[in-house]
């Protein structure tokens, strides 16, 4: 079974849908920043993350900036006619879907009201699971969606933190744990969330915690896909300080659910036996995990970085 691994599309549906099929896949992994926004979503969320879709748009030179210039209602109307925010919104109205399952979390640049319709059941997208949790094939998927803040995590605020900024929640996390079942035999463990754990070290203990085989991520918009496990990147002693000192910083009632893992020859399966991929933009590249003969392959494709002049 092929799996594709795709991150950060941004609204631009129809990458997923041509990297699939590249990719012979039989199924989607999406790691977030998808582009969960509708036709109402551009009155809804904050004139600076609007400001920032300008800013990293493909927009000619001239347009872009003096779309930068435009403020309030303004750059709203300017971003309903020129600067779509997704194609969710029309794909939405015709009740178009993926062709292959497709599972997937959101990123920290949402409209969280879009994201809790379609949690709902309110809207659906077919073929679309966010997860949760969910299993396909051998494979055994936990997603976190959103930014993981650390001073955040107690604040159970609503799902759109900050019209269209997301993070995640203490109660998040304890949704996840409560519903990880224990590990199957010959299932592959795959725990997604949007931001990495070579920057948040909590996403690590939530993959000890988890028992998962490998960690995908995306957020960070690296030109190459990076995969590694804490015994190619860090000393032994290192790798445990700074999943204990995480530890120590999370709400009690988490800290309970997520303590620092063992240390000595407990450390194997954490240090040696997960490896983590974070991923680039989708229009930078990808990668593919297939699941064969009982070993665990994975493929890295990217569009290039352009040589220094």
């Amino acid at each position: 079974m092929r799996l594709l691994l795709i991150s950060d599309t941004h609204g631009h549906l129809d990458i997923i849908e041509r990297l699939a099929k590249d990719a012979r896949a039989d199924a989607v992994l999406h790691a977030g920043d998808f582009g969960f926004y509708d036709h109402g979503s551009a009155d809804r969320i904050e004139s600076r993350e609007l400001f920032l879709r300008v800013v990293h748009s493909n927009l000619p030179a001239d347009v872009k900036q003096r779309a930068k210039k435009l403020k309030g209602d303004a750059l709203r109307a300017f971003i309903r006619q020129e600067l779509p925010l997704s194609d969710l919104a029309e794909w939405l109205r015709a009740g178009r879907g993926f062709s292959l399952p497709t599972f997937g979390i959101w990123g920290n640049h949402e409209d969280g009201a879009v994201v809790a319709s379609l949690l709902a059941g309110r809207e659906r997208v077919p073929n679309l699971t966010l997860l949760g949790t969910a299993t396909h094939g051998p494979f055994r998927f936990f997603g976190l969606g959103g930014n993981l803040l650390p001073n955040l995590l107690g604040d159970d605020a609503p799902i759109d933190g900050g019209r269209g900024k997301i993070h995640a929640t203490a109660r998040d996390l304890t949704a996840l744990l409560d519903s990880a079942r224990p590990r199957v035999p010959g299932e592959v463990r795959v725990l997604v969330t949007h931001v990495s754990p070579g920057k948040a070290p909590l996403v690590s203990l939530l993959a000890e915690a988890l028992d998962v085989d490998l960690t995908v991520s995306g957020h960070m918009g690296s030109p190459y896909g990076c995969v590694w496990d804490d015994f190619a990147v860090r000393e032994p002693a290192e790798a445990e300080a700074r999943l204990a000192d995480a530890a120590s910083a999370l709400p009690e009632e988490l800290r309970q659910r997520l303590p620092a893992p063992a240390v000595g020859e407990g450390r194997a399966r954490w240090f040696r036996g997960t490896f983590h991929v974070n991923l680039p933009d989708a229009p930078d590249g990808h990668a593919v995990a297939e699941f064969r003969e009982g070993r665990l392959r994975l493929e890295t494709v990217s569009a290039g970085l352009p040589l220094r002049g």
